[in-house]
């Protein structure tokens, strides 16, 4: 029965991924529009997002944060509109993207490359982020290994997957991937990582400061990057009116520079932020991305936090971190 359901799930999706595929582009702002609109008033959808926009914008006036929250949810729907739709335009792609902004990064970081190094290439969920990777592969031939969570549904993972390969693309799901990250760096993969989830410590994620605020966080670029020199850039691709605007930047120094995992990844989050806040109503704030208090905050900075968020515990740490925490909190008494 429950493949069975699966794959009517399946098949549902396909007739509505085939349907997306014959709408004209005004069509699929407006349908994204109402059923955004519609997500924001059902309970626990807009409100989240309001909760996380005060967080990030504690100065942002209530009026504008309910703005920003309706148009997080429509640019949702509408990007997942628009993964569908240009599987079946694949032309119009080129017509409406504008790389001026990316265009030197992409040819320093396809330079290391060709030398036999490795790249690795960051976005947060912002704008279209499923136009990243195609931007990378289409435009400027990268050979990418990007990092996607796995369905429970295996036919909806195909289903995605295939809408995710344009251009030499190679897809690692998140269980297990840290080996198949590496190998495919070996064989002259760059790596595509979405970034900005939380990542216990114990499974390898590391606090850093996003808008003041103190956010887990993959290590992984770190230590994917470890001992090689890397080539790690942010990008994203944002809507400018009916057009695209993919921007790319490298991190300010090589990777082999930074001090520690936490410095590097800082140093992404930065540029991460900095995105985000060209266009807050493009992000999808509809994630507990504040949803973890470390111990050592400050009252000030805890107060910040959205209701839903919550203290980590010692299973929140690796063992490492725990004997940490235990020493700290002898040195508070």
């Amino acid at each position: 029965m429950g493949k069975i359901f699966a794959y009517f799930i399946y098949l549902l999706t396909q007739a509505v991924t085939t349907a997306v595929g014959w709408m004209s582009r005004k069509t699929l702002r407006r349908t994204a529009s109402f059923i955004g609109w519609v997500m924001y008033i059902i309970p626990g959808f807009g409100s989240l997002c309001r909760k996380n926009i005060h967080a990030a914008f504690p100065e942002m006036p209530d009026e504008k944060v309910r703005e920003t929250a309706l148009k997080s949810l429509q640019n949702l729907v509408l990007t997942l509109e628009e993964f569908f739709w240009i599987q079946r335009h694949p032309e119009k792609f080129t017509e409406y993207l504008d790389r001026q902004d990316c265009e030197e990064c992409c040819l320093a970081g396809l330079a290391h490359t060709a030398s036999g190094k490795s790249a690795i290439l960051v976005t947060p969920h912002l704008g279209n982020w499923e136009f990243a990777g195609r931007t990378l592969a289409s435009y400027y031939k990268f050979r990418m290994a990007t990092v996607v969570r796995s369905s429970r549904n295996p036919y909806l993972d195909k289903l995605i997957s295939d809408g995710r390969k344009s251009g030499d693309v190679k897809i690692i799901f998140s269980k297990g991937a840290a080996k198949a990250m590496h190998h495919a760096m070996n064989d002259g993969y760059a790596i595509g990582i979405l970034i900005d989830q939380n990542t216990r410590v114990r499974h390898g994620g590391v606090f850093v400061n996003m808008f003041g605020l103190p956010v887990p966080v993959s290590r992984a670029p770190a230590v994917l990057a470890k001992g090689k020199d890397c080539f790690i850039a942010v990008g994203t691709v944002l809507r400018d009116g009916d057009r695209y605007r993919a921007i790319l930047r490298q991190l300010p120094k090589p990777s082999s520079e930074y001090a520690s995992d936490e410095e590097l990844i800082q140093a992404i989050t930065i540029i991460s932020e900095e995105f985000i806040r060209m266009a807050p109503e493009q992000y999808l704030w509809m994630y507990k991305r504040f949803q973890y208090i470390p111990p050592d905050v400050s009252e000030e900075v805890r107060k910040r936090f959205p209701d839903y968020a919550i203290e980590t515990t010692p299973s929140f740490y690796s063992n490492a971190e725990r004997r940490c925490n235990k020493k700290r909190n002898k040195d508070w008494q």
